[in-house]
């Protein structure tokens, strides 16, 4: 018959096992619940971070077509309406470098964080230089309109590299709409300041005209691919906003004038009003680019609120099972006493 003190010796190495795989699991399964935590925080802070991006985009658009207007007119025209542009789009860069200075960035994976520094530091300081270069008219207007090209699309660019933070499949997805229809707005930026050109000349070249019609295929390109992945509620937010508003037909309208007669000329069209008419389209755009924003951090709420439920289930469970196994200890413990 064994002895009080063997059976104790058997009873601890019976329970102290199972306790070390009950620690183990509950290690991984608390680890791997924080790690979802952080993850879904780490893309919430991302989103929040591409919409003070495409704030940028934003205003750095109006600028670009008010500064092909300045250049394309010889200074005669959008001289006062680039000087108040330039004081929005001055006020989204500090807004974003106050975010980037922030935590916002510290969340994202570091080549990530590297490629937003990098534009933001490097490239949007170069835009006084360009200002000034616009305001003394030593620059083309091929070069203004290129510059500002450029920079939205690194920019842009930079929330695809956000993208890379989700590990969720559906907010994936619409990370990807998301970029596509700034894709689609960015190009409907280049077609203001190529028609606000053409408008104040009241004729294409050829090059100007080749440019106009490939910006009308892209921004129908993006636009199919936007509809194809991004949710129904998007979707149909956008169809209702933007393509059945009478800012959207006004610019259809002139677009087909600008393809009726190219090299003739003879629109009759006062730039100024293009630029309004198409601005009011491109702030519909940006009503669904803010809808599809809000949108995303919605669904990622859910994600992080479902993360952090799990989190807890698992420390409670982790706990119950600890309790368990120390509680049939300490009942087995007093039968081999009794």
């Amino acid at each position: 018959m064994a002895s009080p003190q063997d059976a104790k010796g058997r009873i601890t190495v019976l329970t102290v096992v199972p306790l070390i795989v009950v620690l183990i699991f509950a290690y991984f399964l608390i680890s791997e619940s924080f790690k979802q935590v952080k993850s879904a925080e780490s893309l919430e802070k991302g989103i929040i971070l591409s919409t003070k991006i495409s704030a940028v985009v934003h205003e750095l658009q109006k600028e670009r077509g008010r500064s092909a207007g300045f250049l394309g007119s010889g200074g005669k025209e959008f001289k006062e309406e680039l000087r108040e542009q330039r004081l929005l789009t001055d006020k989204a860069i500090s807004e974003l470098k106050a975010v980037v200075d922030k935590e916002y960035l510290a969340a994202l994976p570091e080549e990530t964080r590297r490629v937003i520094e990098r534009v933001v530091s490097d490239e949007l300081n170069s835009v006084s230089e360009i200002r000034n270069k616009v305001d003394r008219k030593e620059i083309t207007l091929k070069e203004a309109v290129s510059f500002y090209t450029r920079l939205n699309n690194e920019l842009i660019d930079a929330i695809g590299e956000i993208a890379k933070v989700s590990d969720n499949a559906g907010i994936t997805r619409e990370l990807a709409a998301y970029a596509d229809f700034l894709y689609a707005k960015e190009k409907m930026g280049l077609e203001r300041a190529i028609l606000s050109v053409a408008f104040a000349r009241d004729r294409f070249d050829l090059s100007l005209f080749k440019r106009f019609v490939n910006l009308l295929a892209q921004q129908k390109a993006f636009i199919k691919s936007f509809e194809l992945v991004a949710p129904d509620n998007v979707v149909e937010y956008y169809r209702k906003t933007v393509v059945s508003s009478t800012p959207a037909g006004e610019v259809s309208k002139l677009e087909r004038l600008a393809l009726s007669s190219p090299f003739d000329g003879g629109f009759n069209v006062d730039p100024n009003y293009w630029f309004g008419v198409i601005t009011d389209k491109i702030d519909l755009m940006k009503k669904v680019e803010d809808y599809i924003s809000r949108d995303l951090i919605s669904r990622v709420d859910v994600v992080k609120e479902s993360s952090k439920g799990k989190l807890m289930m698992a420390i409670v469970l982790s706990a119950i099972s600890v309790v368990v196994v120390l509680g049939i200890r300490l009942t087995m413990g007093r039968s081999s006493e009794g």
